[in-house]
């Protein structure tokens, strides 16, 4: 999943890696693509909220069980 962060050189929205030490910055060009991050970020939250919900879930109907 892409980091986005604001560039310290330009203060332009960025894609931010962490390439062998190195931290790199690609520009994010077009709004519509920075909203679309956002709301990728925001479905990946959500589904990983639900799926350590449903985890704690197994778990306590398998000590249930013992």
């Amino acid at each position: 999943m892409s980091d986005v962060r604001t560039c310290p050189t330009c203060g332009a929205k960025a894609k931010y890696k962490l390439i062998e030490e190195k931290e790199t910055y690609t520009a994010v060009q077009e709004e519509a693509v920075f909203k679309k991050i956002s709301q990728l970020k925001k479905a990946i939250d959500k589904y990983k909220s639900k799926a350590e919900a449903l985890e704690k879930e197994i778990q306590a109907i398998k000590s249930d069980k013992k």
